[in-house]
C-alpha cells in the first residue's frame, strides 16, 4: 500500500491525473517514482504529439506537442523557470538573490528565461516527427528523474516546500536515487537502445550535477522552484541530445 500511495503521490503532484491527493512526505519518501511519472506523461504528450505529426504541418505539430504537454503537467514549473530566471539576473549577494526568487511579482529575467526555453522546446519538438513518442518519453522521464538527482546532491534552503521535500528525499538518499537511475535507465534502454539510452542517460545526470552545482554556489542552497527549473532544463537538454544522436547514427 505504502509504494501504491507514494506512486500516486508523485503523480498527483505533477500532472493533473486524477490519482487523488498526495502529500509531501510519501511524494519524497518515494521520489524514486519520479521518473516513473515522467514516463507518463511522455507516453500521453508524446503519444499525441504522434497523431498531430500525422495530420499537420511539424511546425503547428509541435507547438500543439508542447502544449499538450504543459496542460497534462498543469504548468506545473513555469513559475519556477520564472522566479529563478529574475534571481540570476540579479548581481549580488546571495540573500538578495534569494529575496527576488521569493518574490511573487515577475521582472523581465524571468519572462525572458520562460521565453526561451518555451521557444527552443518547441522548436525542437518541431524537428522531430514520427520520432516525438520516443523523443518525450526518455526525454520526460529523465527530466523527472533529474529532480531526485539535484534533490539528493544541493542543500535545502530555510523555508518553502522544495525544502520539505529535500530533506525528506535525503532521508533515503541511496534508495531514491539509486531507483530514480534505474528505473530511468530501464526506460531509455526500452526506447532506444542499451547505447543510446546509455549516453542520454548519462547526458541528463552530468548536466543536472553541472546545473545543480553552479545554483548551490550562486544561492548557496536549493529550493523548489530550482529543482522544478532543473527538470524543465534537462528535458530540453535531453530532446536536443536525441536529435544528435538521431542524426550522427543514421
Amino acid at each position: 500500500m505504502g509504494l501504491i500511495r507514494g506512486l500516486r503521490s508523485v503523480i498527483s503532484f505533477l500532472t493533473i491525473l486524477p490519482s487523488g491527493a498526495g502529500t509531501i512526505d510519501d511524494m519524497a519518501r518515494y521520489a524514486f517514482f519520479f521518473p516513473a511519472a515522467g514516463a507518463l506523461i511522455g507516453m500521453i504528450s508524446g503519444g499525441a504529439g504522434l497523431f498531430l505529426f500525422k495530420f499537420l504541418d511539424h511546425s503547428l505539430a509541435g507547438w500543439l506537442t508542447l502544449l499538450t504537454l504543459l496542460l497534462l503537467t498543469g504548468f506545473n514549473h513555469i513559475d519556477g523557470v520564472l522566479d529563478l530566471g529574475d534571481a540570476l539576473m540579479v548581481r549580488g549577494s546571495r540573500e538578495r538573490r534569494l529575496e527576488i526568487l521569493h518574490d511573487k511579482h515577475h521582472g523581465i529575467g524571468g519572462h525572458a528565461s520562460l521565453f526561451f526555453l518555451l521557444v527552443l522546446t518547441g522548436s525542437v519538438l518541431s524537428l522531430l516527427g514520427s520520432h516525438v513518442f520516443l523523443a518525450l518519453l526518455v526525454a520526460e522521464t529523465l527530466g523527472k528523474g533529474s529532480m531526485v538527482i539535484a534533490g539528493g546532491m544541493g542543500k535545502p534552503c530555510p523555508k518553502g516546500i522544495g525544502s520539505l521535500f529535500i530533506t525528506k528525499l535525503r532521508e533515503r538518499l541511496f534508495t531514491n536515487i539509486a531507483l530514480a537511475i534505474a528505473i530511468a535507465l530501464a526506460v531509455a534502454i526500452a526506447s532506444c537502445g542499451p547505447f543510446f539510452g546509455g549516453i542520454l542517460l548519462s547526458v541528463s545526470i552530468i548536466f543536472s550535477a553541472l546545473w545543480v552545482t553552479y545554483l548551490q554556489n550562486l544561492f548557496g542552497c536549493l529550493t523548489g522552484d530550482m529543482l522544478g527549473c532543473t527538470s524543465e532544463l534537462t528535458r530540453l537538454v535531453s530532446l536536443f541530445a536525441f536529435i544528435v544522436l538521431q542524426g550522427a547514427f543514421t
